[in-house]
């Protein structure tokens, strides 16, 4: 386990706490799929009882970031098939999110929405990977606040979490780096003429056409 010692701050709980730091090592890659979370390695890793520790990783459970392989807790891993029915889920969910968008976006939304879609263009432009990658998240997520459901975004994070630990990113791929500048500079334009039925389309479609390469992806890793 990458972790040695694990230090509590005491702004939440202690489990609250755990989780999160959990969490975070699985979300960026540094607690590996089949990896093994013990729970009296933990506790004595932060210097607690066990208990709050059988929280987090419950709580991480219900998240599915941790499965019970029935000899103790893993850090989940996903299957071609798990990932085409989140990928799938996902796609309904963004479609929706961009249709209300379209709907009740404000202009100040809009004017934030353009901007970042301007980094985004000029990030693929200088072929800055890391960057394009972290403003494509700030891009979503501003959709995902325009649409004003805080439970949809809440889901769409989480759905995103799934997919992203699964593999890297499609943005390694050339094309799509380019075809998704297109797209989102589309998109914008459509939430801006507020085309409700036309955004959830093509957001529905954008992110289809990353699935796809992305399915292409895990094949070229099986």
């Amino acid at each position: 386990m990458p972790l040695a010692k694990i230090s509590l701050v005491g702004t939440h709980s202690r489990a609250e706490e755990i989780y999160r730091l959990l969490r975070d090592q699985i979300l960026e890659g540094t607690l590996r799929p089949d990896e093994r979370l013990v729970e009296s390695e933990l506790a004595a890793m932060a210097s607690i009882s066990r208990t709050p520790v059988r929280e987090a990783i419950r709580k991480l459970e219900v998240g599915g970031l941790v499965r019970n392989t029935g000899h103790g807790m893993v850090v989940g891993g996903i299957s071609r098939e798990e990932l085409t029915d989140v990928c799938a889920v996902r796609e309904t969910l963004e479609g929706m999110a961009a249709g209300m968008a379209a709907s009740s976006r404000s202009e100040l939304g809009l004017l934030s929405l353009e901007s970042v879609a301007a980094e985004y263009t000029a990030a693929a432009a200088n072929d800055d990977l890391g960057h394009q990658v972290a403003v494509n998240h700030t891009f979503h997520e501003r959709i995902w606040q325009m649409a004003g459901n805080g439970y949809l975004e809440a889901q769409l994070r989480a759905l995103r979490s799934i997919i992203e630990r699964s593999q890297a990113t499609t943005l390694t791929v050339p094309t799509r780096r380019q075809q998704s500048v297109g797209e989102h500079e589309q998109l914008v334009r459509l939430l801006a003429e507020r085309k409700v039925d036309e955004a959830t389309d093509l957001a529905r479609l954008h992110f289809r056409q990353a699935m796809v390469v992305r399915l292409e992806m895990l094949g070229e890793a099986d």
